[in-house]
């Protein structure tokens, strides 16, 4: 590439040897960074490697026309023919563009093959792409087409969008000398200047077929340009209108489409054939080819399905019989995926290169949104504004409720910030995440009733853990009575809402020895709590039984294991308080946690102390849901699942009591734990229309474990022994605190 380059360079220098031009070209290994709310794509089924984007100079460049101060001339450095800049009719003859990273694709491939640089906006961050330059001597102004495609992942709908062009200091290139700048050549029209919706959906063409499904005119982005700027808005195309309105969709929000693998070649895109239309009566036919072929196209289907083309009762925008949808939905050939182009904008535009100072500039892509989606503070609140949005401006989502939803909307930017940002977050499920922290609190309270709580007895010494001497069970049964309360506060996080809960555990015991060192024992807990969340904004109240066992072993003096494995069936019962509507579900799920712990302890006489080091999981599964009592504001939420480990080191010790003669002591640990949760995506909207996920953070905290306990025997006689155990445990962390009580009673039969 770079020898092609100088021979340019060379030719340009005989030609315009009396005034010598300085410009420069874009690197192949174009991207320096990004940043911002987006990503820059690169597509394994089309071959695109990382980066995902990368510049070709090849063949044809753009030099100042010497007759004429303000034209162009089109240059191929090959033949050294000089054309005019207007030749070039087609952007399939594009030489120098920028292009997904494809080594081996071209800019002058054929359509299909891959071009394009997928972009994807993830949320309201403009998402800016750094792109490297080269000077260059003597050489001409270089355009280059851009072969583009943006996508909607930010969480709403984006009312438009924007191209900007920025030098290395963050400011316009348009404030630059044009021949120091990188700036949008707006005569390249004829070769594609614009944004529109892929012509498979909306236009006649595209890869997806010889008419769009939807419309057979194309459905474009609004255009307002600069020399530095392209600002893009509504589309005006009247059928994408009258069902997804003048704003692009989120992913989120694009309707199931129903395809038809038509060649059973898994390399090409399967044929759309039906979108379900949730306004317009469910599954409805598209326009599924030309009037010419359809015909043979609708004995093709017919065929594929097993049925008499009657049986289709086809018309273009008709509504699917059942019978069909269910045998399509039978049939190997059909699959009911979401149709995603509705979310894609395929981007067209060139690019002048000049010599850039730095050797860099900014390309920015800024998104829009509407006014209630755009005064949010938080990613919870800016994806529950844009779904109350769709629901209330896209024409396919509306059930009836279109007209509630955008009084409603109307009614919040009339709040103040402050009352706006709670009321929107009643809105969404912010305190789903309580549902298996519910479950997390009941099942530590277990663990630690367990691990605090000792059940064997002998004697006239108790046996608890971390006990140096004297730890011999004998071939007797022991029991346990203990209960646990404790309180937990959690954070607000940017996508979920803070919450407290209160958690109750008791659980009732029995432990045998196997020999001297070793015994097993059974465990069976109840347990109930209630999550709150801040602002008054609804509750979670939960129940649920346990089961687990466990066993112990001293295998040398001072050195204790304890290991318990365990299964909880949970139950729960949520209300919301929602925009004057009380909201209230039910659901029930299920928990597996276990946990280990080891404690070295050394004699010292009265005090006995040492290391002590754990470890804990917890794998929570929720069932799905769907509210009542709230109209419009009932929520589906989606099913969820999640597990946490947790860490533990630190010190442990215990202190005879002096004068008790041996009947009382007290015990106490302070350990550093570190949890790790994976995030958990729940999905949540309105009833009956599709939701979007949050992705809420999991357990993934730090905090120090403090442990405080008082054992005292209440009887012993030579058969049996009674005693009591008491105490608090307490966590402190930067997003998570917890305190909690405990007391036991261990007798031994």
């Amino acid at each position: 590439m770079k020898p092609r380059n100088q021979k340019l360079g060379t030719f340009a220098l005989l030609l315009f040897v009396s005034s010598p031009t300085f410009a420069g070209t874009l690197d192949d290994d174009v991207l320096l960074g990004t940043s911002g709310d987006g990503l820059v794509f690169s597509d394994p089924e089309e071959g695109v490697l990382e980066p995902g984007i990368r510049a070709v100079t090849f063949t044809s460049t753009r030099a100042p026309d010497p007759n004429d101060p303000n034209g162009y001339i089109f240059v191929d450095p090959f033949t050294n023919v000089i054309t005019d800049f207007s030749d070039l009719g087609s952007r399939g003859d594009v030489t120098n563009c920028l292009m997904s990273n494809n080594p081996v694709v071209f800019c002058d491939s054929e359509g299909g093959s891959g071009k394009r640089v997928k972009t994807q906006l993830t949320g309201p961050v403009p998402f800016e792409m750094r792109l490297s330059t080269t000077p260059s001597v003597d050489n001409p102004i270089v355009d280059y087409f851009t072969f583009g495609k943006t996508s909607n992942y930010t969480g709403a709908r984006m009312t438009g969008f924007s191209l900007e062009l920025l030098d290395v200091d963050g400011n316009s290139m348009g404030t630059l000398d044009p021949a120091d700048a990188v700036l949008f050549n707006l005569d390249a029209t004829d070769i594609g200047l614009g944004a529109r919706l892929p012509d498979g959906l909306f236009g006649s063409g595209g890869q997806e077929g010889d008419i769009g499904f939807f419309s057979d005119e194309k459905a474009g982005l609004s255009l307002t340009t600069s020399s530095d700027t392209l600002d893009f808005g509504a589309l005006s195309n009247a059928v994408y209108v009258s069902h997804f309105g003048t704003a692009m969709l989120d992913n989120s929000m694009t309707p199931d489409g129903l395809f038809w693998d038509d060649n059973d070649d898994p390399t090409d895109e399967s044929a759309l054939v039906a979108w379900n239309n949730l306004a317009g009566g469910g599954w409805t036919y598209g326009t599924l080819d030309t009037a010419a072929n359809i015909d043979a196209r609708l004995d093709e289907l017919a065929a594929a399905l097993g049925v008499d083309v009657a049986d289709l009762e086809y018309t273009a925008n008709g509504i699917v019989p059942d019978d069909i949808v269910a045998a399509a939905e039978a049939n190997g050939l059909f699959e009911v995926d979401e149709i995603e182009d509705l979310r894609n904008a395929n981007l067209n535009f060139t690019m002048t290169v000049g010599n850039v100072d730095a050797g860099e500039f900014t390309l920015r892509i800024v998104p829009t949104f509407a006014d209630i989606v755009t005064q949010t503070n938080t990613e919870l609140q800016f994806k529950t504004a844009g779904h109350l949005d769709a629901a209330a401006f896209v024409p396919y989502l509306d059930l009836g409720n279109a007209a509630a939803y955008q009084a409603a909307i109307t009614d919040l930017m009339a709040l103040s910030a402050e009352e706006r940002a709670v009321a929107l977050e009643s809105v969404a499920f912010g305190f789903a995440p309580a549902f298996s922290t519910l479950g997390f609190e009941f099942s530590r309270n277990q663990v630690g009733l367990f691990q605090e709580t000792s059940l064997q007895v002998n004697g006239s010494t108790m046996s608890t853990m971390g006990t140096a001497q004297n730890w011999d069970m004998g071939d007797n049964l022991s029991g346990l009575f203990a209960f646990a309360g404790s309180r937990a506060s959690y954070d607000a996080t940017g996508i979920s809402t803070g919450y407290d809960i209160d958690a109750y555990s008791l659980v009732a015991g029995l432990e045998t020895s196997l020999s001297a060192n070793t015994s097993v024992g059974v465990l069976l807990g109840g347990e109930r709590g209630s999550a709150d969340a801040d602002n008054g904004l609804g509750s979670i109240d939960a129940t649920g039984v346990s089961l687990a066992v466990f066993a112990r072993s001293r295998p040398v003096d001072g050195l204790t294991l304890q290991a318990l494995v365990g299964y909880q069936d949970l139950s729960y019962d949520t209300t919301r308080n929602v925009m004057g509507e009380t909201a209230i579900g039910s659901t029930d799920g299920s928990q597996i946690f276990a946990a280990m712990k080891l404690d070295y302890m050394k004699d010292l006489g009265a005090l006995k102390i040492g290391p002590t080091a754990g470890l804990e999981y917890y794998d929570m599964s929720i069932d799905g849901f769907s509210e009542t009592g709230a109209g419009i504001w009932n929520l589906t939420v989606g099913e969820q699942s999640g597990d946490v480990f947790l860490g533990s080191v630190g010190v442990r010790g215990e202190y005879q009591l002096p004068n008790s003669n041996g009947r009382s002591r007290v015990t106490g640990s302070l350990e550093y734990t570190v949890a790790s949760g994976n995030d958990l995506a729940i999905q949540s909207g309105f009833v009956g229309l599709p939701g979007a996920t949050f992705l809420m953070q999991g357990v993934d905290d730090s905090w120090v474990d403090v442990n405080f306990g008082f054992e005292s025997v209440l009887s012993s006689a030579a058969s049996d022994q009674a005693v009591l155990q008491v105490g608090y445990s307490g966590a402190f962390g930067g997003g998570y605190q917890s305190h909690g009580v405990h007391a036991g009673l261990s007798v031994r039969f």
